[in-house]
């Protein structure tokens, strides 16, 4: 009997210490990534690029500029005390996103996506530049 409260109380110390490691891990940023960095550099570059109306479905002011959705996405993530920015490249099509939905939201949370297109020398389309906002 004293083995299997042990055993339990083991458990559920352990299980406690692991979820406080992680609710604490979570408001860390991850670690610095130079690729990410000079991604974020190259987008940059691009900042006085218009985002065609067709390409632009994001709320907020009328400015459709690449480094006026870029600045947008990086202030939306500054309001919360979580790192909740993601890029990444897929197929030629990239995308910086940032997201207002925590893990056990389901509902009344969304994203801001800035996307593009790269050739194979992984340089950007200028004119596939999106901005895509999910509710």
């Amino acid at each position: 009997m004293k083995k299997l409260l042990f055993s339990i109380l083991l458990l559920v110390v352990g299980a406690s210490f692991g979820a406080i490691i992680m609710w604490v891990n979570s408001y860390y940023p991850p670690a610095p990534y130079s690729q990410d960095a000079a991604a974020f550099a190259n987008i940059l570059k691009h900042s006085n690029v218009s985002i065609s109306d067709d390409n632009y479905s994001c709320e907020g002011k009328p400015v459709t500029t690449v480094g006026a959705v870029f600045g947008s996405i990086i202030e939306f993530n500054n309001l919360y005390k979580r790192n909740m920015l993601s890029y990444g490249c897929i197929n030629n099509t990239c995308a910086l996103s940032v997201s207002s939905c925590m893990p056990w939201q389901s509902q009344e949370c969304g994203s801001r996506i800035l996307k593009f297109e790269i050739d194979e020398n992984n340089v950007i389309q200028t004119n596939t530049f999106a901005c895509i906002d999910m509710p």
